[in-house]
């Protein structure tokens, strides 16, 4: 498997600034987001295009080329000024698609690959502070057919942006092959004209009415959410999934021919169905939810690829037990009011509504409905043909997302779902329930919304009013020496609030503060106080008082924290004659005599933390602590194959740098995982399970170390020193010998910091094939069946190999399992 670049090399000058323009409202939205958590692959725009038949990568990579040189929005970044965000489109950017060949791969193997590839580059983060948020991959399934996964940020791209872009990325490439110029619209804006044209309709009289429609609607609506599986946490969360319902073509027509005959649009008739099953499934009087309008009302915009997308607010009030029909017309009312309605831009609608801010919620709306065609529409274009595919979830931007595609083979229904609140069971339950609702409703619209009987759950959801948020308990504000600058900061609050006074006790957002006003603020408090308060912060104490107390009482935020040196030191072990490398994580002493069972054509690298100083690494993520492993690797990704290697917590690292290269494009051949156990598995077991399984461990140590002593093999302090009790005993008696040895108390500690690092880690869900698992004597035989509580995380196939001995007996095999791997003896 290779990554060919088709782009030209050499020296390139940065690039010229053609034009600086404020921020729409869906930009700013995007940028506070952002704000709050830096890299969010929630604002990230997944699309995945099938392409077939005959075409060439470079031409392909030519027209995307070309696509940018077109839109402006294409070639721009985001910088801040005084709090306030603003877009600079530069005149070119170095676009280069990757193009990744699977060919070689099992036509079994080569799917999963697919959709691992496609869930890497849809979650990879952008950095708003560098032009051209777009980036596009090239898989070589077949000679004639391929994919073509599409990553954009949110602030530059949207649904209708994806019809734009297949249109033109079809006919120029298109073009190019028949030698002729391709036929595409004149652009006569691009999307700074928007942006300008917004700042002005925000300062005019037509904006005020949309206020006025809005605050009548909304203000004091109850906010509405579907009560969760799992308790909600401090912060917001974007780990998602997706489930889904394919409808057959029947299902397609019945629907439409439902909606004629209502009179009413295919997009009220899906939201009657939804409203009123949340409605059954709650019992909640009034139902809220989000949904986004294309906002491309002038047809000048039509053409344009960028982010008009804008989320309306529908509130649907329930008061006796009327029909579906009578139901589906209240519905349509609602529906068109708000599209009556649509250019209050919801960063605004927040400010005018001025809900609590809760950081473990989004405003306004928690569930989302959408109901559209396919965006990409199939076409041939030439020689070839673009078409649509379901695309993967970066992250999750709401609690639930109801979600209605339809395709030339039928609609597909869908619910994506943050799975830190929700089990998948309970989605699959509401899958069923909403196609229930449909059911009745094309069958009875007559029948009464109670006829819709909702799943028994643990919970159910309920509308909650404003007031029942947890965003914390204030700290008193005492007599201390921060007092000077808690007054200075609270004349900071009433001049940018324009209020008269702020007491300890006022609220930020409660005095008319807005997500605007709290980012000027964050910039006036950095340059006041040389303080580097967060966003969340801000939204976890919105009081002067807490946010005082935490922004002075502690030495150091997580921003001004100075960043640590790279705790991982590189060691080569051997420099093999060939392409291929092994890199191992930790053990070097192990990997030390790896290096001499392998042939001389393998590179053995090894990383380890055993010369660091922990204190600075306790609680970080395995995520973090795995991006600098990565970064000390150092490996060139056009070099060859490498395969990453772990033992015991380590291999559990090792499937995360696996993921982190792969996302770097480096060509990792497999990962050998010797007795990992996936993290939280043996937690996840009955006590009684737990119980038995340690005390299979404890015998099947005993047994193996008691052998090796009494053949010679292990001197007796050696023995005496696998075992708490005997070490301790040792210790007690301060036999110098029964101490651990430097390099044994630095494994100890990196051992105890990853183990703690893993227990939140959730591993890609890719059916990885590429996984080898080794099963030493340590480990139960059913650890093989299990696959070491993987789960989906490896391939039902995944190979394991059983090793005769313990950890350290385990050189062999697994130099044999690499030696094949890479075509060796």
């Amino acid at each position: 498997m290779s990554t060919v670049e088709n782009s030209p090399v050499g020296q390139v000058a940065d690039p010229e600034i053609i034009g600086e323009f404020p921020c729409t409202q869906t930009q700013l939205r995007c940028w506070i987001l952002d704000k709050l958590l830096p890299g969010n692959p929630a604002l990230n725009v997944a699309v995945r295009w099938e392409i077939r038949g005959a075409f060439k990568a470079s031409t392909i990579e030519a027209a995307f080329r070309k696509v940018i040189q077109r839109h402006e929005i294409l070639r721009t970044r985001f910088i801040e000024r005084e709090g306030q965000p603003f877009q600079q489109a530069v005149d070119r950017i170095d676009f280069k698609m990757s193009v990744i060949d699977l060919r070689s791969m099992a036509s079994d193997q080569r799917q999963a690959r697919i959709m691992s590839i496609g869930e890497e580059t849809a979650q990879a983060p952008f950095d708003l502070g560098k032009p051209g948020l777009f980036r596009v991959s090239l898989l070589m399934a077949e000679n004639d057919r391929g994919v073509l996964l599409i990553t954009a940020h949110q602030s530059c791209f949207d649904g209708w942006s994806i019809r734009v872009l297949g249109r033109e990325v079809g006919e120029i490439a298109a073009g190019i092959d028949a030698g002729r110029q391709p036929v595409l619209p004149e652009l006569p804006l691009q999307y700074g004209d928007y942006a300008l044209w917004q700042q002005e309709y925000l300062q005019s009289y037509g904006f005020e009415t949309e206020k006025t429609f809005w605050r009548e609607k909304l203000s004091g609506a109850p906010y509405f959410e579907v009560t969760s599986d799992h308790p909600r946490g401090r912060v917001k969360t974007n780990h998602g999934n997706i489930l889904s319902i394919a409808q057959p073509l029947s299902f397609s027509e019945r629907m439409d021919a439902a909606a004629r005959a209502h009179r009413v649009s295919q997009y009220s008739y899906g939201a009657a169905i939804i409203s009123a099953m949340l409605h059954r499934l709650t019992n909640a009087q009034t139902v809220m939810f989000g949904s986004q309008v294309a906002g491309r009302e002038h047809a000048d915009l039509e053409d344009l690829i960028g982010v008009f997308i804008n989320n309306l607010v529908l509130r649907f009030d329930f008061s006796s037990d009327t029909s579906f029909a009578q139901h589906i017309h209240s519905v349509s009312e609602t529906v068109e009011g708000a599209l009556n309605h649509q250019r209050m831009p919801f960063n605004k609608l927040v400010e005018l509504i001025n809900p609590v801010r809760d950081p473990s919620r989004n405003p306004l709306i928690s569930v989302n409905f959408n109901l559209q065609k396919a965006f990409l529409e199939d076409h041939r274009y030439g020689g070839f043909e673009l078409i649509s595919s379901p695309s993967q979830s970066p992250g999750v931007i709401y609690d639930l997302s109801f979600i209605m595609i339809g395709r030339p083979s039928g609609w597909r229904m869908s619910i994506e779902y943050n799975a830190d609140l929700f089990e998948a069971s309970t989605i699959e339950g509401l899958l069923q329930l909403w196609q229930k609702a449909y059911e009745i409703a094309l069958d009875h619209p007559e029948a009464s919304l109670s006829s819709l009987i909702a799943p028994e759950r643990h919970a159910v959801g309920a509308a909650k009013g404003a007031s029942s948020a947890e965003v914390p308990a204030s700290q008193a504000l005492a007599d201390t020496p921060v007092a000077k600058k808690t007054a200075a900061l609270a004349a900071l609050w009433q001049d940018l609030l324009q209020v008269p006074q702020v007491l300890p006790k006022d609220d930020f957002f409660a005095l008319g503060g807005h997500s605007l006003l709290a980012l000027r603020l964050l910039s006036a408090v950095r340059d006041k106080f040389n303080v580097q308060p967060t966003l969340e912060l801000l939204f976890k104490e919105p009081t002067l008082e807490g946010f005082a107390a935490a922004i002075f009482d502690t030495p150091k935020t997580e921003e001004s924290a100075a960043p640590i040196a790279n705790p991982w030191d590189l060691i080569t072990c051997k420099r093999g004659t060939g392409p291929a490398s092994v890199y191992t994580l930790n053990h070097p002493f192990l990997y030390y005599r790896l290096a001499n069972e392998l042939p001389d054509t393998v590179s053995v690298h090894n990383v380890n933390m055993f010369n660091t100083d922990l204190e600075n690494l306790a609680g970080m993520q395995l995520e973090d602590i795995a991006r600098y492993a990565v970064d000390a690797m150092q490996i060139d990704v056009n070099a060859g194959s490498v395969a990453v290697v772990g033992l015991c917590v380590n291999g559990t690292l090792a499937m995360e740098v696996t993921r982190q290269l792969r996302e770097k494009g480096a060509d990792v051949s497999f990962t050998a995982m010797i007795d990992t156990w996936a993290p939280g598995y043996f937690r996840s077991l009955p006590k009684r399970e737990q119980k038995r399984w340690n005390r299979e461990r404890r015998v099947k140590r005993l047994a193996y170390f008691t052998k090796k002593v009494l053949s010679g093999r292990t001197p007796l302090i050696v023995f005496l020193k696998e075992f708490n009790f005997s070490l301790a005993l040792l210790k007690m008696f301060g036999v110098k010998a029964g101490q651990y040895s430097p390099e044994e108390e630095a494994n100890a500690a990196v051992t105890d910091l990853l183990v703690v690092a893993a227990r939140n880690y959730k591993p890609v869900q890719n059916k990885d094939p590429s996984v080898i698992l080794l099963r030493s004597q340590a480990n139960h035989p059913r650890a093989r069946k299990l696959l070491f509580g993987w789960g989906d995380a490896v391939a039902a196939d995944t190979t394991v190999l059983d090793i005769d001995g313990w950890h350290e007996d385990s050189v062999a095999e697994l130099a044999s399992a690499i030696s094949k791997k890479f075509g060796g003896a």
